[in-house]
């Protein structure tokens, strides 16, 4: 080999050998002087600073294992080149997972006092005490099966009571809040306390019992003033039940109810074609076999011979009806008897 090559070669290989050693030296001080740097830092500090930043670091560590598990992008060793980029990656992990990702485990025990802003979940109130709730308005849908035992002061809107069954009316009613049905025709008995032999007393005898009778009832349910009151009786073939439209200017328009308000038929006339129908006798209170009403009338409402001398009288018979013979006659009972008669108010 020529010497002049060798010589270079040898030269050469010193430089890197120089080169190599610039380097460790190079790398030995950049070392040191971070440690270097590192402890005067540290030097800044008191023992108390040092622990506190211990005790955040520790409560940092926490957060993080509560909130979920961060992933660290990158590792550093000694000696590395520390990249500003390298660490915003780093803390940006943390960030991200702290800030407004908290799941329900880290939130589950906090107080109640911590929450001043924004709305709950319906779904988380379901089952919220009423004793919670001291203003505002409740939702219909949340008191539609409410017992009636919590109603305990106030006034229930009628709106609320319509349908009520009358079964469920234990009391005395207040009239005048009850519904009135429109004016009608009124049929009832002189069960309510005046029941007398055959000797009624005529026509105006007869009158008279119905208007007696009338106070006694609860008529006070029909909305008319009831001014008319005329037994339901034929004294005569001059004054018998099938001609008191005429007679006694009895309405045709109007529907007739019992004295509780209850439909019995659409007008009068109607109410004389009931024949051997019992209906109206169990709407009036004649409710059993054996009961029956003086009526000196024949089913058609005519005059019947069988009146007690035209209800005057106590001797010889009356035509009654009963609830197997039929609404205005059908059989006879002796005038020395007692019974009631049937009442229209109009």
């Amino acid at each position: 080999m020529n010497k002049e090559i060798k010589d270079r070669l040898d030269k050469l290989e010193n430089e890197l050998k120089e080169s190599k050693n610039e380097i460790h030296s190079l790398k030995s001080s950049v070392s040191l002087t971070i440690e270097r740097g590192i402890g005067k830092l540290l030097s800044r500090f008191t023992r108390k600073q040092l622990i506190l930043g211990s005790v955040i670091a520790l409560f940092l560590i926490s957060i993080i294992g509560i909130a979920g598990t961060v992933t660290k992008t990158y590792t550093f060793s000694s000696g590395d080149v520390v990249s500003a980029s390298k660490i915003n990656t780093n803390f940006d992990n943390l960030y991200t997972l702290v800030n407004g990702n908290l799941d329900d485990n880290n939130i589950s025990g906090i107080s109640g006092s911590k929450i001043t802003s924004g709305t709950v979940a319906a779904a988380r109130l379901d089952n919220l005490s009423g004793s919670m709730i001291t203003s505002g308005t409740v939702a219909a849908a949340r008191i539609d099966n409410l017992d009636g035992s919590k109603i305990t002061s106030g006034t229930i809107a009628a709106a609320r009571i319509d349908n009520l069954s009358a079964s469920k009316i234990t009391g005395v009613l207040d009239n005048s809040t009850l519904p009135k049905p429109a004016d009608s025709i009124v049929l009832y008995t002189t069960l309510h306390g005046q029941i007398s032999n055959g000797n009624l007393g005529g026509r105006s005898g007869a009158d008279q019992l119905c208007r007696e009778s009338r106070d006694k009832s609860v008529m006070y349910l029909i909305n008319n003033s009831c001014s008319n009151v005329r037994a339901l009786i034929s004294i005569s073939s001059s004054d018998q039940i099938k001609d008191f439209v005429s007679l006694y200017n009895v309405p045709t328009n109007k529907h007739v109810r019992n004295d509780l308000g209850r439909f019995i038929t659409d007008n009068f006339s109607n109410l004389l074609t009931f024949s051997g129908d019992s209906l109206p006798l169990g709407l009036i209170g004649i409710t059993f076999t054996g009961q029956m009403v003086f009526t000196g009338s024949d089913v058609d409402g005519t005059s019947n011979s069988e009146n007690c001398s035209g209800y005057t009288s106590t001797s010889g018979n009356s035509r009654v009806a009963t609830l197997n013979t039929g609404f205005l006659g059908g059989t006879n009972t002796s005038c020395n008897g007692t019974a009631p008669i049937m009442c229209i108010c109009y």
